[in-house]
């Protein structure tokens, strides 16, 4: 079916809707639509079709609407307040991501489903509230912050909410996929003894968060899980865990210590990389792989102590940890990256003590010839 509408001045009438507005065919008039009605009969918004309307100030949905499609109004940053009509079930991935203007949420009593990242609005986000109307059987309300219905998963955090601290409620055994991301005024969050889960992103770019201690019942530690923390300086990990997902914890700018948790195999990808305060890191036993650009751009980072457990190190593990000087390679070491040590600039002296590397080919040419390689095995 294809999309039925008409254009008076900056409104959008639209009687049928099929598809997605065409990027390039609307380029001319789409950023000039201030407000868009839809007419009744329409059940589903298509994924896309509202997307980088960035004047659509309005929408006037429905009654007879049902779903709203995946980013259906992404990047419409000057958006108010949607009001959804009761019969909305399903409200799909991204559908309003980017929509900073948006200050407050009225979920409908009929809504089911909510698409990941669907109130995504990053750093500039305006929002306070998400409510829930009375009788949904998905989900519920708290103080303006969204949960499941039996408040086991926290879901989304206002992130322009003013407060200094939340005590995230005892129920809650998951903090789902960014749920708190670019939440700007929050300086301490109190997490329940008996978390499980935390999703990707679940406190990125919380700018103003200064200490968090995440329970020992968390098994895991995802990725992007404190990225862009730029103010922690206390982050309390689990004694153990599976796993330090990628760029996990990464440009946390005022950190200066962390303990990582024992049972993890590896440091993924940035794990724990561009925190240039940080002085010292003890990579625990068990960890056989420092993965490409593992701590890189811990500038100030003068000591690692390498655990018996390490295989490898491959590229850019080291990159500009421009304050080391030593370093201890040990026994098993198998591998070491020819770029593993890029821009290592006071780097002077490695001891190895692993006799499964037979040539210094694993210095970078910068560096040849300025560091004293000696061997004790």
């Amino acid at each position: 079916m294809e999309n039925s509408y008409r254009i008076e001045g900056d409104t959008l009438y639209a009687d049928s809707l099929g598809e997605p507005f065409d990027y390039w065919a609307s380029e001319d008039w789409r950023h000039e639509i201030r407000r868009a009605v839809l007419a009744e009969g329409i059940t589903a918004i298509p994924s896309g079709c509202f997307q980088y309307f960035d004047g659509l100030e309005e929408v006037i949905l429905p009654a007879t609407l049902g779903e709203i499609g995946s980013s259906a109004f992404a990047d419409c940053p000057r958006m108010g307040d949607p009001v959804l009509p009761e019969g909305v079930t399903v409200i799909g991935g991204g559908a309003f991501q980017g929509d900073y203007s948006i200050r407050r949420l009225v979920l409908p009593a009929s809504l089911v489903r909510i698409g990941e990242n669907a109130f995504y609005f990053g750093d500039e986000s305006r929002l306070l509230s998400i409510e829930v109307a009375p009788g949904n059987p998905a989900f519920s309300s708290e103080n303006g912050v969204l949960f499941t219905r039996d408040k086991t998963r926290l879901l989304k955090y206002p992130s322009a909410k003013r407060k200094a601290e939340y005590d995230v409620p005892e129920t809650v055994k998951s903090i789902a996929d960014s749920a708190f991301a670019h939440s700007r005024y929050l300086h301490l969050i109190r997490l329940p003894e008996g978390l499980e889960t935390l999703e990707s992103g679940a406190f990125s770019f919380c700018s103003h968060l200064e200490e968090l201690t995440v329970p020992e019942s968390v098994t895991g530690i995802p990725s992007y899980a404190f990225f862009c923390c730029e103010r922690l300086k206390k982050l309390t990990l689990p004694k153990r865990a599976d796993y330090l997902g990628f760029e996990s914890v990464c440009n946390c700018s005022a950190l200066e210590e962390i303990t990582l948790p024992e049972g993890i195999t590896q440091l993924d990808y940035a794990a724990v990389g561009g925190n240039p305060r940080l002085r010292e890191l003890v990579i625990p036993e068990g960890v056989t792989e420092l993965c490409n650009s593992a701590l890189i751009d811990d500038t100030g980072l003068e000591r690692v102590v390498l655990p018996h457990s390490l295989t490898e190190i491959w590229d850019n593990a080291f990159r500009r940890c421009t304050s080391l000087e030593e370093i201890v390679i040990p026994e098993n070491v198998r591998c070491i990256d020819d770029e593993a040590f890029i821009n290592c600039k006071k780097l002077r002296r490695v001891i190895l003590r692993t006799g499964l590397i037979s040539d210094d080919g694993w210095l970078p040419e910068e560096l040849r010839g300025r560091v004293e390689v000696i061997r004790e095995r």
